[in-house]
């Protein structure tokens, strides 16, 4: 095999090579780094050697820079490498470029060059391994200074899930255990932070007091150098209610029900102890696996919740920041009635959660987030009967529409009293094997838990 095909397979094999171990270390990031490195000198080496391969001439001053000066740069730009290690190892891959030009003229028979040619085709390598090193240095502490940033107490952030008006949600694990996080960073725009401070943490006091398992878990509180509040809770792979409907139309009334319940049982808990979410939504609410449980109930983010009955006691909520969803709005809270605000309200739009799911339209549309806000308080409500392509069971319409009165005095007393009367329907079943069925045709990568 003539010697240069034999180089360009030896090349290719060694980066294959490379590119296996990475795959196979990658629990090993160090180690991967290092065979890379190692990589970096013998490609320059095998690419000074082929472009070498033929002799230079002294009446042919310019040939042209050598390649090994681009490898080098994109090396060491690519590779998430320390200074003191960049450096020596970028300028022994510009030392291969004299040594495989030596080793050619000695093994070869080629006619030594003059030494300004020796010069100019060893010079750029050389620049390059200076010059990209010290860029990189800079690269590497913007990188290191970014993961830095992205560490909130013992959490590290990983990616971005959500972004909202009171801030983004970050998927993020803890640096010591072997649990993984929803991460919650709300910024306090233009106000007094440690006023905000204390309000969220009267917030997060009170919810670390549930614990009923279909209430979100939160497992930390903190404050950002840059001023930022936090909080880290547990992680929910799955879907929310918003995500099931609109991917999977209208669901039926036997599962509708056991999420109902699910949600009642997680308010039943936060109104006895006072508090009132206050923003239950469809994308508050998610289905996900939690152990073998499929189908499983968690409401989420009380970032808009009242502590109430309590000595002392005031709402939690950024200033100026709305009270709920239009669509998904009680009527004493679109009138801003805060007073009458109790958990009468989570249940009004508890009941527009499940007309949502019944349906797959909202109870009320409109051209603005005020003349929907303004229907809950005015217009009729349609039984969702008379909009569902589905049939729906009676008693479950009826308990439904009790939900949506307008006047709190009318609506069921307690989350209890809603469980008691959807526990008494027969709506069929929906028990874990169905779910268990609908996961694995429907979400087969989260039903394995992955």
């Amino acid at each position: 095999m003539p010697f240069y095909k034999l180089n360009a397979v030896l090349g290719i094999t060694a980066g294959l090579v490379v590119w296996h171990l990475s795959r196979r270390w990658r629990g090993s990031p160090a180690r991967v780094v290092t065979f890379g490195l190692a990589f970096q000198i013998l490609a320059s080496f095998q690419i000074s050697l082929a472009e070498t391969a033929m002799p230079f001439m002294d009446d042919l001053l310019i040939r042209g820079h050598s390649a090994v000066a681009m490898w080098i740069t994109m090396f060491v730009l690519v590779a998430p490498v320390p200074y003191r290690r960049a450096l020596p190892v970028a300028l022994l891959s510009a030392l291969m470029v004299p040594l495989a030009m030596a080793l050619n003229i000695g093994v070869r028979g080629h006619a030594p060059p003059s030494l300004s040619i020796w010069a100019l085709w060893c010079a750029a390598p050389f620049l390059m391994a200076i010059l990209a090193t010290t860029l990189a240095k800079s690269i590497y502490q913007m990188g290191q200074e970014l993961e830095q940033a992205k560490k909130l107490g013992s959490y590290q952030l990983l990616e971005q899930l959500g972004q909202g008006g009171m801030g983004a949600v970050w998927r993020a694990q803890h640096r010591y255990l072997a649990r993984s996080a929803a991460v919650k960073l709300i910024h306090a725009r233009g106000q007094n932070v440690e006023q905000i401070q204390r309000r969220f943490e009267r917030e997060a006091q009170a919810i670390a007091r549930l614990e009923c398992p279909h209430t979100v878990s939160i497992y930390d509180f903190g404050l950002t150098p840059e001023g930022q509040l936090y909080f880290a809770m547990e992680l929910i792979r799955g879907l929310d209610l918003d995500q099931l409907v609109r991917r999977f139309g209208p669901q039926g009334g036997a599962r509708v029900r056991h999420i109902l319940l699910g949600c009642l049982r997680s308010l039943e808990e936060a109104h006895a102890a006072g508090l009132v979410h206050r923003d239950i939504k469809p994308s508050n609410i998610l289905l996900g696996r939690l152990g073998l449980d499929y189908d499983f109930v968690k409401v989420v983010d009380f970032g808009l919740v009242k502590v109430a009955a309590e000595e002392g006691a005031t709402q939690i909520t950024m200033d100026q920041q709305a009270l709920g969803t239009p669509a998904y709005m009680a009527p004493e809270v679109a009138t801003g009635d805060t007073q009458a605000i109790d958990g009468r309200a989570d249940l009004y739009s508890l009941g527009c959660v499940a007309y949502w799911l019944l349906t797959g339209r909202p109870v009320f549309e409109g051209p603005s987030p005020m003349a929907v806000a303004l229907k809950h308080v005015s217009e009729v409500v349609v039984a969702p009967s008379q909009v569902s392509e589905l049939p729906i069971d009676k008693g479950l319409e009826a308990v439904l529409l009790s939900l949506l009165e307008k006047n709190p005095a009318v609506r069921p007393a307690s989350a209890r009293l809603v469980r008691e009367a959807l526990e008494k329907l027969e709506l069929g079943a929906w028990d874990n094997q169905l779910a268990r069925d609908w996961w694995e045709a429907h979400m087969p990568g989260l039903a394995k838990g992955e």
